[in-house]
Order: C-alpha cells, then structure tokens, then sequence
C-alpha cells in the first residue's frame, strides 16, 4: 500500500480530525444500536462480557447503557468503572469494518437526569415494561472520556486504521515506533513489514505508516539494533 494514496477507512483518511474520526466512529456504533461491552469481573482478574444496548440520550454526542443496578455487571462498573466495547460490521470474506471503545463509566442518578431517563424510557419501552414494577431498579450509565479505533479491511485485506479519542481521553499509543535516535537506516523494518507500511524518510531513517499497520510486530522482532519501541507492556 502506497503512504501516498492510502485506502479510505470507511470514507476517512489521516487528513481528517480526531472529531471527524469519532463522530464517524459514534455513528457507526449507532446505526448498529447494540455492542459486546467486556468488563472486569469483581475478582479483579476475569474479563466477562454482555451485549448491551448503546444510545444518544442528549444533545451531547456521550453514549449511554442501562442496566439493573441489581445485576453482577452493575456491581462490577461500581468497583471498576471501565468497559472496553466493539462492533464489527459487513461481511468478513468480503469486507469487514469495526469499531472499538474504550470508555471510563459513570452512574448518573436519576433524580439528577430525569430527562436523561425521559428519553431512554421513550426508545426502550419494552425495557421500561420489564422494570414497570419498579423503575429505580434501573441505571443509566455515560460513556465520559475514553479512546477507539476504526478497523477496515476492503475487499483487497489491506489494513486501514485510524485512531480518536473523546472526553478529554489521549488516544491508544501505537504498538510500535521506531527511535530515530537508534535507527541506523538499514531497512531490515521495511523487508520485513507484513504490509509494506515502513519508510525511509530524508535523513535515511525509517518511520511506520500506521495507518496501514497490522501491528503484528515483525519489525520490532527483527530490528538488529533493538530501535523499535512497544507502546505496551508484554
């Protein structure tokens, strides 16, 4: 894939603004309306996972779930109010699109939201038959400040990926950087990439396109001078 003329991520480019990329991000997750949300369990240690309703309740552009705050997924947002969530879309022999978010969670009291509320019992009102005979049972939660990434493959497999985040949120740091202190120019990066998506620049040394890369880290592990940096901890 040419750095010159990347492939569209579901119409979008590296050109466009992390609002741009999250608005297109949130639409996405909303004209599906449902996403798998993992949590932590309350053992701190075993990720569980549910599908759960997601939707825009104000003029704010925030997601929001609900859920009985008498379920073990509630009790798990109290002692660890994170959720990680994805969507994907479309065929994936042919074409795959998805959205992941990453979000810290946050109760909102519905003596505090009642318009809020208002809404959510006016778009779910078999959810508001299920708790009709006791509506405190339920808790609406927003997504506040978090990251995510749209993941497109087009019919060709080529990678396109972009990153955003919202709320005051930095975005996911790539899984590799190459140190242009420590880079020496030889190119064993660019013989090695996976999706051809590394570059010398004007000095001779070389950087990752990452909007085209599978982060699958053959660079990192073939490096002989040890130059390509993990954004993570393994």
């Amino acid at each position: 894939m040419s750095m010159f003329n990347p492939k569209p991520c579901l119409g979008l480019t590296e050109k466009n603004t992390n609002e741009e990329i999250k608005n297109a991000a949130f639409q996405f997750v909303k004209e599906v309306g449902y996403m798998i949300i993992g949590t932590t369990s309350l053992d701190g240690r075993t990720p569980t996972a549910r599908g759960l309703e997601v939707h825009h309740l104000d003029d704010s552009g925030d997601f929001f779930i609900g859920l009985a705050k008498g379920k073990p997924v509630y009790y798990e947002l109290q002692k660890n109010p994170y959720i990680v969530g994805v969507i994907v879309r479309e065929t994936v022999k042919r074409l795959s699109a998805s959205v992941r978010i990453s979000a810290h969670v946050r109760e909102l009291p519905p003596e505090e939201n009642q318009e809020i509320y208002k809404r959510y019992w006016e778009l779910n009102p078999g959810t508001k038959a299920l708790y009709h005979k006791d509506l405190d049972m339920f808790r609406i939660f927003v997504l506040d400040r978090g990251d995510g990434e749209i993941f497109h493959l087009p019919e060709d497999d080529e990678v396109c990926r972009l990153r955003f985040s919202f709320g005051g949120a930095s975005k996911r740091p790539w899984a590799y950087e190459i140190d242009q202190e420590k880079c020496v120019g030889c190119g064993t990066c660019e013989e090695v990439c996976m999706e051809d998506v590394i570059f010398p620049n004007e000095e001779g040394k070389y950087f990752i396109h990452h909007f085209g890369c599978l982060e699958c880290g053959r660079c990192a592990m073939n490096c002989p001078n040890d130059a390509i940096a993990k954004g993570f901890q393994p």
